[in-house]
Order: C-alpha cells, then sequence, then structure tokens
C-alpha cells in the first residue's frame, strides 16, 4: 500500500497547473488580439503610404510599402482635380446636422416609450423596430418621388430631411432609459415637476455616454453615405465627398495615389468625431456600475 502525498503538495501543484493554465490562456488571447488589431490597421497604413507614392510605386510588384522621395505631389493633384474643400465641407456640416437633430427627435421618442403609458404605445414602438428589418433599399424609390414631388430634388433639404428619424437610434436610447432607476426621476415629480423636466435635468444628463455613442453611430452613417446623395444630389456645389471621390475614377483607369490621398483626408473627421465623443464613453464605461 502506497502512502498517499500530503494534502498541501497536491494543492501547490494544482494552483501552480491552474496559473500556468491561465498565463497560456492569456498569451493566447494576446497574441489573437495583437493579429486582429494588425489585419484592422494594415489597410490603413498601405492607404497612407500610397497616399505619397508615385503612380509606378503604387502598381509595383512585388508592393513596396515605403516611397522612395515623400511627396505631397498627390495632395495637390487632388485639389486640383475636384473641389475637395468644398465637397469636404459640404460633408462635415450635413453630418454634424443630421446626427444631431437625430438625436434631438430620438431622445423625447426613446423616454417616451420607456417611462410613459398612452394608447398605442406598442404599436408605435413596435413601427420602430420595423423599421430596423426593413432593408433602406425598399424605401429609397417611394422616398425619391416624395422628395421630387415636394421640390427638394437636388437640395440639401433632401438630404437631410429624410434621415433625421432614425429607428436604431430610439431603440438604442430606449434600452439605456428604461435601465434607469425611477426613484432618480421621481424625486423630481415629487417636487412638482414634469416629465419633460425629469427628462431635461436627469434622464439626460446620465445618459451622456449612450447619447455620445448614438451621434458617433449616426455621424458615421452619413459621412460614408453614397448612394442617397448620388441621387438626390446633382449639382457640383452640393456635392458630398464619398461621391466626388468618385470621381476620381474613369472606365479605363484610376490613380490610384491621388484617390488614397482622398481616403485619408477623409478619415480625419471620422477620427476626431471619435476624440471628440471618447471622454462620454468613458465616463459612461465608468459609471455605469454606479447606482444612483
Amino acid at each position: 500500500m502506497t502512502r498517499s502525498e500530503p494534502l498541501p503538495e497536491v494543492m501547490t501543484r494544482r494552483d501552480a497547473s491552474n496559473k500556468a493554465r491561465a498565463r497560456g490562456s492569456q498569451a493566447a488571447l494576446v497574441g489573437l488580439l495583437t493579429l486582429g488589431s494588425i489585419a484592422i490597421l494594415l489597410p490603413f497604413a498601405w492607404m497612407i503610404l500610397t497616399a505619397f507614392k508615385t503612380p509606378a510605386e503604387a502598381y509595383t510588384w512585388p508592393p513596396v510599402w515605403l516611397p522612395a522621395k515623400w511627396s505631397l505631389a498627390n495632395f495637390t493633384q487632388l485639389f486640383d482635380t475636384i473641389p475637395f474643400a468644398r465637397m469636404f465641407f459640404n460633408s462635415v456640416w450635413t453630418s454634424v446636422l443630421i446626427a444631431s437633430l437625430n438625436i434631438l427627435s430620438a431622445a423625447p421618442a426613446a423616454y417616451a416609450f420607456a417611462r410613459l403609458r398612452f394608447p398605442g404605445q406598442g404599436l408605435w414602438f413596435g413601427s420602430h423596430l420595423l423599421s430596423l428589418m426593413i432593408p433602406w433599399q425598399v424605401t429609397i424609390i417611394p422616398v425619391f418621388l416624395l422628395v421630387r414631388y415636394l421640390g427638394w430634388y437636388d437640395s440639401f433639404t433632401a438630404l437631410i430631411v429624410p434621415s433625421i428619424a432614425s429607428g436604431f437610434t430610439v431603440f438604442l436610447l430606449f434600452q439605456f432609459f428604461r435601465s434607469l432607476p425611477r426613484s432618480l426621476e421621481e424625486s423630481v415629480l415629487i417636487d412638482g415637476g414634469s416629465w419633460f423636466t425629469a427628462l431635461r435635468h436627469v434622464a439626460l444628463p446620465a445618459a451622456k455616454g449612450a447619447i455620445a455613442a448614438a451621434w458617433l453611430f449616426s455621424f458615421l452613417g452619413n459621412w460614408q453615405s453614397f448612394i442617397w446623395p448620388l441621387i438626390v444630389l446633382q449639382s457640383s456645389e452640393k456635392m458630398l465627398l464619398p461621391v466626388g471621390l468618385l470621381s476620381l475614377q474613369n472606365q479605363y483607369s484610376v490613380n490610384i495615389p491621388v484617390l488614397m490621398a482622398g481616403a485619408t483626408l477623409s478619415t480625419l473627421p471620422t477620427v476626431i468625431a471619435y476624440m471628440f465623443v471618447q471622454r462620454y464613453l468613458t465616463d459612461a464605461a465608468i459609471t455605469s456600475g454606479l447606482k444612483g
């Protein structure tokens, strides 16, 4: 009969095995995330570097990563070929305006669905959810016919008005408002305030993180919008950046370095927008576990 090992020694070996397994899993996870990050950042690095190359270097095989001579000639040619500054400005102000109006229209609706009780509430909220399930390609022709009937064709009104309402933004903010403790709003109502007062002074300040995320989603969606601006805007002075970059291509050739220069500049507003709302997203993440 063999003598069994002491219990402390067995536990020590088991703990060491668990720690080694945990370190191995952590190393595998870090390696996987590193590979994913490289796969995401590699196209952006190639885009930025290609913006400084000559056409010959851009088409060289095997590919050349760094340009032989760094030059801003492609950026100069970009501004000489298309009215890039005007297109850039049109895209910025329309995207900011649409995203802001989207929040102004969605926040009261989401709060009403989350807190108030009124006839037809389920039907109205279901219609918002239904709008998420219908592909936008289905509604593009009816909306275009309506825009043309109203005389909005080739105007920024045709671009902005149909994009103000968003079922996704309403649903996103609805989920947040529903998770807020009712005691925060009840204190306002007891003091004689209305539901609008509770929305303005309690719900909206508490929802800064959700509002920032919704605004960013809306901004990015409108910034990269292509089909609808292509359909409703025909004047060159009203053209947006995604449509304008298409004009750099023709049927037979495309100047890749100039196109990459335009794509590089077009990514700047998205980075700035994220940096602008990052503080609100971080604050929301820190305070999400706190109970009011």
